[in-house]
């Protein structure tokens, strides 16, 4: 076949493919679920994941944005129709995605979705089919997932999702636990299993990025979505939301091609996808410009999440290896201010108003504090023991944004006294902690591996 009657084949077969969707016609019942779907998924996936803050220079404000007008209607609404109150209808800092107000910004999603499919529906009520506008949404949603499934797996293959064993946890009776305090322990007990669900969490988002591969990459990502979204249920980890949004937007991007897996899996039948990855442009040009949007948008969700995740995780292997002196658990004694020549309690307050009464300074550098109802909270820390220097800031005290520098001695190594400097110093009191004796060694993190075994170790 020469090249004139290559190209000629060519053409031809890309004309009877237009004919072929221009025979197609969906029902109307069909046509309506399709536009609410697009709208829905795109705008919940926009809101709650916020993937255009990769984009340089504009991509934060065009997310903050985002973010400000969806909040500030979930939060309107969770006042005047649920009656919201207090730290519930604050957008307050927090490491869980299912606030009250993350779940009613996705049901305005859906109702904003509902009207504009009826709305899309009345405008373009002659159009027989939404092919190429289903391959538009197909290649934005696989996109989406190559960048969900390199954020979270970033997180596990530099093991910094689940931390090592919390020195609060090694310490308290297992009873005490809450459900996800296990599991998080359980992962972060052998950083290795970490970093192979992440590798696996990787591959899936390598494989969606490229077409030949991306079915494969949906049904791998299927899969390890439908057991995060099970260990999300059963152990009540606050990410229920985000897991089965990305699991519904895995299936979306599966859709198209359930009838040739059908065939091919169930019929045992001869059979080969038939799905659209990228919109059918007919111009050189806009086949260019869509395989670059592709490789920039991948590129830059890398220079985004993995130099960083290394970052951390190397700094957190160092502190490992060479702990601080301050490291271990501190319980709280007294926190006092001194006010017209009395001493007057003012306990540092967690979010549900608990005051603090234990500090865990965590050998990799993370802190865990404990308020006077047994839970914890995730803090940060910051020492400079040249100047004696100490910053304790709320990173996870929901809700009190509390942060305080402190000037910090040790009248012996088993007594702490951090005194307030520097700005809100007067609305701090002199904190006075003593340091808990705890255990050398830990069966938990000492047992390791073994190949052969006469009994199972259970204590």
């Amino acid at each position: 076949m020469n090249q004139a009657t290559e190209r000629s084949f060519v053409f031809s077969k890309k004309n009877a493919e237009a004919d072929e969707i221009d025979r197609v016609c969906w029902s109307v019942p069909f046509r309506f679920a399709f536009c609410l779907l697009f709208l829905f998924l795109l705008l919940s996936d926009v809101v709650i994941f916020s993937p255009l803050s990769i984009i340089p220079f504009v991509g934060d404000a065009i997310s903050n944005g985002i973010s400000f007008v969806a909040f500030h209607a979930a939060q309107w609404t969770g006042v005047h129709a649920f009656h919201l109150s207090g730290i519930a209808m604050e957008a307050h800092p927090t490491d869980s995605r299912d606030t009250a107000l993350n779940w009613i910004t996705l049901g305005l999603i859906l109702c904003a979705s509902v009207f504009g499919a009826l709305v899309w529906r009345v405008l373009d009520r002659r159009r027989p089919h939404y092919q190429t506008a289903a391959a538009w949404l197909r290649f934005l949603l696989r996109m989406l997932l190559v960048f969900l499934m390199l954020r979270y797996g970033s997180g596990k293959v530099f093991p910094l999702q689940m931390s090592r064993p919390s020195l609060a946890v090694l310490n308290e009776p297992l009873g005490q636990s809450s459900p996800m305090t296990l599991l998080w322990t359980m992962i972060g007990l052998h950083p290795l299993y970490q970093i192979l669900c992440g590798a696996f969490e990787m591959l899936a988002g390598v494989l969606l990025f490229f077409r030949r591969t991306a079915l494969l990459g949906a049904l791998l990502n299927a899969f390890i979505m439908s057991n995060v979204l099970l260990f999300n249920l059963f152990f009540d980890v606050p990410v229920k939301l985000g897991a089965g949004l990305i699991l519904l937007t895995t299936i979306a991007v599966i859709a198209p091609d359930l009838g040739s897996l059908y065939e091919y899996f169930w019929l045992h039948r001869m059979t080969a996808p038939t799905g659209l990855w990228v919109p059918p442009l007919e111009r050189r040009e806009f086949r260019i410009g869509t395989r670059v949007i592709e490789v920039g948008f991948v590129l830059l969700a890398i220079y985004n999440l993995v130099p960083g995740a290394y970052t951390m995780a190397k700094q957190e292997s160092q502190n490992v290896r060479h702990p601080g002196a301050l490291t271990g658990e501190w319980h709280v004694d007294s926190d006092v201010l001194r006010l017209d020549g009395h001493n007057v309690d003012t306990p540092v307050l967690t979010a549900e108003g608990s005051p603090l009464t234990a500090l865990y300074l965590e050998p990799d550098g993370r802190v865990m504090a404990r308020s006077s109802d047994g839970r914890l909270w995730r803090a940060g820390i910051q020492v400079d023991p040249q100047k004696r220097t100490l910053s304790l800031y709320s990173g996870w005290f929901e809700g009190t944004r509390f942060q305080g520098s402190y000037l910090f001695a040790q009248p012996d190594p088993n007594h702490l006294v951090l005194k307030p400097f520097g700005d809100g110093a007067g609305m701090l009191g002199t904190l006075t902690l003593s340091r808990v004796p705890l255990p050398d060694h830990y069966p938990l993190l000492d047992r390791g591996f073994h190949w052969i075994n006469e009994w199972a170790l259970e204590r």
